[in-house]
């Protein structure tokens, strides 16, 4: 393998990075729904939310610092100061993956090929360009992975280390519940190599509680919503309601496992299945007790995940952290042609293969995404045409809101969220049937509003064309003296891929 091949690929990688960190500011997508939900938390900081951990808001919060502070806030770069970090944060991941393959290997191409393959992975890629959760998720797991290897493998150890790790679960947890795992694939690790009852990690599981503890009580104090919410997103209700069914778990399975070949890339995937049976019935190197180190880290996750897909539903990245580990364990392998010994050729030509798929696919989300949206002659890709008049539809609600000093009130998420995110201006929720089932109907519900009796308020639907259907429904809600919004631009808002229309009125309750 050639050096300076190597090195130069490295410094493309880390011009790729700083290149899908600022696309956001060129021509940006619309922020999606969970992406401007995250944006308005960053507005109202606390220690927890509906759906997540807060994680997501304080990054998204000191992304607005920053953009204020070099003079690139306001409304024109709402999109690119809220995206900005997500690239540095997983190259971070990359990096540490790369100290971590270090770490066990002291392999200077094997530490290099473990971060170029997550670095340009389309994982990577379409997580660099949109404000998620996982950015910050991947980032803490492969800071505590590295902290762990370097405590228990390492040449160095100390309790300083063990500190570290427990920091890194500790903000892992509050970017994501599923940081959890890692806890399980330590104590198997820990297991394997008979140090479970050493004082490191014990303390690192005392540092973690504490960095974890305010989430936990913010949690108590609002009655458990944000574990409420993963419960009923792992279907685990649905799933007793309506029995197990065989196809619908080979359906679900298949789906999983098929968009597994892509989140990593397909050639890292084909070498696992090539190398891992070897491995596991026992045709092993001395170098073996590594390799079930990084699968520790690996297999639980993707058993779990497995299961949830069988069982219910599983989201393809809900896998993503396993991936950190395995693209160690991959580049160890593809990098030191000893120990692929399929074929000594045959490691460097995945390891090629993979970063130039990775780079078409990272390109063609920085730029084919923009071009469906911007060009009326591209192919259109409906995740992208669901974007379309939300953030016009917000700025009509805002400034209506403004102009005429009135509560507005919604039974739609996606305004409830898209206006908060762009405009600051908080609309509050109501539901017809009085549930509460996120975070605007549960912390900014019209019920809970105290509201003077004849006040006016500015109500909101989406749906297709106003009818006596709807304001019989706004009746039942609980609203009076209805009359329709005459306005001409709302003639000319259509909303998503379905075209809907912006339905308002004026009301009272």
């Amino acid at each position: 393998m050639s050096q300076r091949l190597l090195s130069f690929t490295v410094v493309l990688a880390l011009v790729l990075v700083v290149y899908r960190s600022v696309s956001g500011f060129f021509a940006p997508l619309p922020l999606q729904v969970d992406e401007a939900q995250y944006l308005g938390w960053a507005q109202d900081l606390a220690f927890g939310y509906y759906s997540k951990p807060p994680m997501i808001a304080w990054m998204l919060g000191a992304n607005r610092v920053v953009c204020d502070a070099v003079g690139l806030g306001g409304f024109a770069n709402i999109e690119g100061c809220a995206r900005m970090s997500q690239a540095f944060a997983l190259g971070l991941a990359a990096l540490f993956a790369a100290a971590t393959s270090w770490a066990l290997f002291a392999s200077k191409p094997a530490a290099m090929a473990a971060a170029l393959i997550l670095a340009l992975s389309p994982l990577f890629g379409f997580y660099s360009l949109f404000a998620t959760t996982d950015a910050w998720l991947l980032m803490c797991w492969s800071v505590a992975l590295w902290s762990f290897v370097k405590a228990t493998v390492g040449w160095t150890r100390g309790l300083g280390l063990w500190v570290v790790c427990g920091v890194a679960v500790g903000l892992g947890l509050l970017s994501k519940y599923s940081m959890g795992v890692f806890v399980i694939s330590a104590f198997i690790a820990l297991a394997m190599r008979r140090e479970l009852l050493t004082p490191g990690p014990w303390l690192a599981a005392l540092v973690a509680g504490f960095v974890f503890l305010p989430n936990l009580i913010w949690n108590v104090q609002h009655g458990f919503p944000t574990f409420a919410h993963h419960i009923e997103i792992s279907q685990v209700q649905s799933l007793a309601e309506s029995g197990w069914s065989l196809a619908r778990a080979g359906v679900g399975l298949g789906e999983f496992a098929g968009a597994q070949f892509l989140l990593i890339g397909p050639f890292a995937m084909i070498s696992l299945l090539l190398f891992l049976p070897r491995h596991l019935l026992g045709h092993r190197a001395a170098i073996s007790k590594k390799f079930d180190l990084l699968l520790a880290f690996a297999l639980p996750m993707l058993a779990m995940m497995l299961v949830q897909a069988a069982s219910s539903r599983a989201h393809a990245n809900w896998a993503a952290p396993a991936y950190l580990s395995l693209a160690v364990f991959i580049g160890f392998l593809w990098a030191d042609r000893d120990r692929f010994d399929l074929n000594s050729r045959l490691g460097p030509a995945f390891l090629w293969a993979s970063l130039a798929f990775g780079l078409m696919i990272s390109l063609l989300l920085i730029h084919g995404l923009k071009f469906s949206y911007s060009d009326t002659h591209a192919p259109k890709i409906r995740a992208v045409e669901k974007l379309r008049g939300w953030k016009e539809a917000a700025q009509w609600v805002a400034n209506t809101a403004k102009r005429e000093g009135v509560l507005v009130t919604t039974d739609d998420r996606r305004l409830l969220a898209i206006t908060k995110a762009y405009t600051g201006v908080t609309l509050y929720a109501f539901d017809a049937q009085n549930r509460r089932q996120h975070h605007y109907t549960w912390f900014y519900n019209l019920a809970d509003q105290k509201i003077a009796p004849g006040q006016r308020i500015l109500v909101i639907l989406i749906g297709k064309e106003d009818s006596e259907a709807v304001r019989n429904a706004l009746g039942g809600a609980g609203f009076g003296s209805l009359s329709r919004v005459e306005d001409p631009q709302l003639d000319q808002l259509r909303l998503g891929d379905a075209g809907d229309k912006l339905l308002a009125y004026w009301a009272s309750r």
